[in-house]
């Protein structure tokens, strides 16, 4: 527990340490408030950059550490610095950390580093796979110094599982798991650190009573006593903002809710929800903040899209269609020319009548418009995301394709200057020779396999996690690094992309017909369900 606190001080830089970013504006002036916002906003590059070179320095220290626990506290150190950041570097440096402390035996930072693959998993969206690595390393079987870690870690997950399932039956299970595991961080965290301490209490007291008195006092300890560019004093703004909101004090949920974006930027956190909300609430509130709260969610969707925050990304998707800007503005200028119409007509007596029914028809054929825009907006968009996603995969493709075509015509041209060059010394046997020899076809494979491998696993890098997910927990399929499969995956990962013949499988991957088939039989005897193993292999990866 120490090290985990520990480690959420050495994130907060001594350079930012008001207690409010707001000190310096009028908190009920909220057209100030916005402006004050929009000048964080203006600077989010300047603080990412700043990020960027604390983690920079934090690299060139792991280069030259002379120990292996200097190094192993180093890629945990900048594992934390990409947690809330970037998922994907996040990811690289706990396998990184993991697969360095399984090399030199260190049973504490083994399970720090399977708990930091559980924590990034869950912020992305992965909630059953880290759900099922926190069962595998079991709550038993953690050290006293990091239960407090786990617990939050939980915690977390199921917080974000809940956030998931809104609206579903499944709600309930989750937020009960979450108040299960709550419980239990806040009685591991020391309360010598009264920051997160009063903060997690402030979660514990909102989960019994939302609107307890506790609840606020909670929130506004921890607030106070936490720098703004932490992560509990952005979450410690947000949830006061909540609790306002809840209250029905619109003007400090605003307040707070502005305290939460700021604090986020200059975190800075990519893994965020403040200017995701407040968007959604100022384009709700009035429409004379349109081009703020459009701002603003596009702000919001350039940071999910840079952690690869799924769940994010799904509700800015669902919150503001990318195209709707230009098609608003289209029927609020025709709604402005009917509105004219209705009014010089109502001076006509002689056609009163007849330019009502025109007007009401009018107005009602706008109201049909806009459903009809608003439905084609969804359409656009989700019609653009796969168009996207299916670009990618044509380039990833094409790029697959002509790599290993330049391999081949560079070796044909070799081939044919050996060739040559053989005959005309007349060493006819020795050219046969040569092109008979075994190794050369095993160099043909060796770059095959390298090649397809590394192009696979860009394609889908989930996918041995998902093959794994169909086989029996003892008979899991252990990759020897990150970009290569083994042969039973590299199969299956043919399968994937629509090769089935088992005579195309061995030719492309140079061996015997009974050799496949030898496998696959195999993979079928330790798959959970061997009836439909075959389906199943052909659904994963589907959601990219």
């Amino acid at each position: 527990m120490r090290l985990f606190l520990y480690i959420i001080l050495a994130l907060l830089p001594l350079h930012v340490m008001a207690k409010s970013t707001l000190a310096t504006a009028n908190a009920d002036n909220e057209q100030q408030l916005l402006k004050l916002l929009d000048s964080y906003i203006d600077k989010r590059n300047t603080y990412s950059e700043i990020k960027e070179e604390k983690i920079k320095k934090l690299k060139l220290k792991l280069r030259t550490a002379d120990n292996n626990t200097s190094r192993l506290s180093l890629l945990n150190t900048i594992y934390h610095e990409y947690y809330t950041y970037s998922y994907d570097s996040a990811m690289v440096y706990a396998n990184r950390g993991l697969a360095f402390a399984q090399s030199v035996n260190n049973a504490y930072y083994t399970t720090l580093n399977r708990i930091n693959r559980a924590a990034v998993l869950s912020t992305s969206g992965f909630y059953s796979q880290a759900e099922t690595l926190l069962n595998e390393i079991g709550e038993n079987n953690v050290p006293h110094q990091l239960k407090q870690y786990y617990y939050y870690t939980t915690t977390w997950l199921y917080s974000y599982w809940e956030a998931f399932c809104d609206k579903s039956e499944f709600k309930d299970y989750y937020r009960q798991k979450k108040l299960q595991f709550l419980r239990l961080t806040v009685n591991t965290t020391h309360s010598n650190y009264v920051g997160l301490y009063a903060y997690l209490s402030g979660e514990l007291a909102y989960l019994e009573n939302p609107l307890g008195k506790n609840v606020l006092r909670h929130y506004t300890i921890a607030i106070n006593n936490s720098p703004v560019n932490s992560r509990v004093h952005a979450s410690a703004a947000y949830c006061i903002a909540r609790y306002y909101r809840e209250m029905g004090n619109m003007q400090l949920y605003e307040k707070y809710i502005i305290e939460a974006a700021i604090s986020d930027m200059v975190c800075p956190l990519k893994e965020n929800l403040a200017l995701q909300e407040l968007s959604t609430y100022l384009y709700k509130k009035d429409t004379k903040y349109a081009d703020r709260a459009a701002r603003y969610i596009y702000c919001s969707m350039e940071d999910a899209q840079f952690y690869n925050n799924r769940l994010r990304m799904l509700e800015i998707s669902s919150i503001l269609p990318i195209i709707a800007t230009a098609n608003q503005e289209a029927l609020a200028h025709n709604e402005r020319i009917v509105r004219g119409v209705l009014a010089v007509v109502s001076f006509l007596s002689l056609v009163l009548l007849a330019m009502a029914i025109f007007g009401y028809k009018q107005n009602k054929w706008l109201v049909t418009s806009r459903r009809e825009v608003k439905s084609q907006n969804r359409q656009l968009t989700e019609l653009n995301k796969r168009l996207i996603a299916t670009n990618h995969r044509r380039e990833t493709y094409m790029r697959l394709f002509m790599d290993i075509s330049a391999v081949y015509i560079r070796k044909l041209i070799e081939y044919r200057k050996l060739v040559s060059r053989k005959i005309k010394a007349n060493q006819a046997a020795d050219l046969l020779k040569t092109i008979n020899s075994y190794k050369l076809a095993e160099e043909e494979a060796t770059t095959f396999y390298t090649r397809f491998d590394r192009a696979f696993i860009e394609l889908y890098p989930g996918f041995v996690d998902e093959l794994n997910s169909l086989l029996l927990p003892e008979a899991k399929i252990a990759q020897p690094s990150p970009n290569c499969l083994t042969t039973e995956s590299r199969i299956y990962a043919l399968m994937r992309l629509g090769v089935t013949d088992s005579q195309e499988i061995a030719t492309l991957l140079f061996y015997s017909t009974q050799t496949i088939y030898n496998y696959k039989s195999a993979m079928r005897a330790r798959a959970i369900n061997r009836d439909t193993f075959d389906d199943d292999i052909n659904r994963l990866c589907h959601v990219v």
